[in-house]
């Protein structure tokens, strides 16, 4: 049992450093200097008894003490946050529209949509394709550029595109070399262009795979993927979830910068300042705050 508060300063630095990926970028978060950091993650270190973090000079890893302690941390401060949000906006009425790319939708918008309805429980929420975007829209959730006015907030600018299929399916017919995939079938989502593009970073040209396949949507080929009908191309944000439980896994070591980064579009910010503006921002920066962990 915590018996003072500076033990709270503590875990905030050393979660800080774990989310961001190091003590700078930490201290510019919370306005703090390096130093400070450095001191209360020692302080944290000597209390707990355990080394939390491995420090070389320029980079620094999660033990898996200090990899254990940051999932945690990110349960416990999710739920202060939410304590503190709905004792706030409990009298916060008003409706939000959002407008989503699907794959997005499906994948990753229902664990932020939870957070938010939590936080905001007077609120209602309407969902609509991305085809619907326009000003009338309070936020837009797009991959790439959107030709809608509003204020624009690129999230994970180094996310990466890379080949990813189910374990089983790896199991039963490995892929440890590009010539394996002539025994798979391609799985094609929205741009037809993803594999082609992957291959020639593998030093590739065209290879001829079993079959091919071409579903409407990022979403259905990773669903079709996590079946095991194939391989698909996965994304960072897309796939952090399953990359994590095990759906998915990675195959070939073959990474590619995505195209486009995904974008967070305020198409009312120049309206004149409502309730509206509230909601929007704060389901914009869940988003952000929530992708920031992928």
């Amino acid at each position: 049992m915590w018996q003072s508060l500076t033990r709270l300063t503590a875990l905030r630095s050393f979660y800080a450093v774990a989310r961001g990926g190091g003590v700078a970028e930490a201290a510019a978060r919370l306005n703090v200097t390096p130093g400070a950091i450095r001191y209360q993650i020692r302080q944290l270190e000597q209390e707990l008894g355990s080394q939390l973090l491995l420090r070389s000079r320029r980079t620094l890893t999660l033990t898996a003490a200090g990899a254990d302690l940051y999932q945690r941390l990110g349960r416990a401060f999710d739920e202060i946050h939410l304590a503190c949000h709905t004792a706030q906006n409990t009298q916060v009425v008003g409706e939000l529209r959002v407008a989503c790319a699907p794959a997005f939708a499906a994948l990753r918008l229902m664990p932020i949509l939870e957070l938010f309805l939590q936080r905001f429980p007077s609120v209602t929420l309407r969902q609509f394709p991305i085809e619907a975007a326009d000003e009338t829209m309070d936020v837009i959730m797009s991959f790439g550029e959107r030709e809608v006015p509003g204020r624009r907030i690129a999230i994970l600018r180094n996310e990466t595109y890379f080949p990813t299929c189910s374990p089983d399916l790896l199991y039963r017919l490995p892929v440890r070399q590009v010539d394996d995939l002539r025994d798979h079938v391609l799985l094609h989502g929205d741009s037809i262009e993803d594999w082609p593009r992957l291959m020639r970073a593998s030093g590739r040209g065209e290879i001829g795979p079993r079959q091919h396949v071409y579903l409407p949507n990022s979403h259905l080929a990773l669903e079709a993927a996590k079946a095991g009908c194939g391989l698909a191309i996965g994304s960072t944000i897309l796939c952090a979830d399953d990359l994590r439980s095990g759906a998915l896994v990675k195959v070939l070591g073959l990474e590619i910068p995505a195209p486009h980064p995904y974008f967070v579009i305020r198409p009312r910010e120049s309206q004149p300042v409502n309730s509206n503006h509230q909601l929007a921002d704060a389901f914009a920066d869940l988003i952000v705050e929530q992708l920031d962990r992928a």
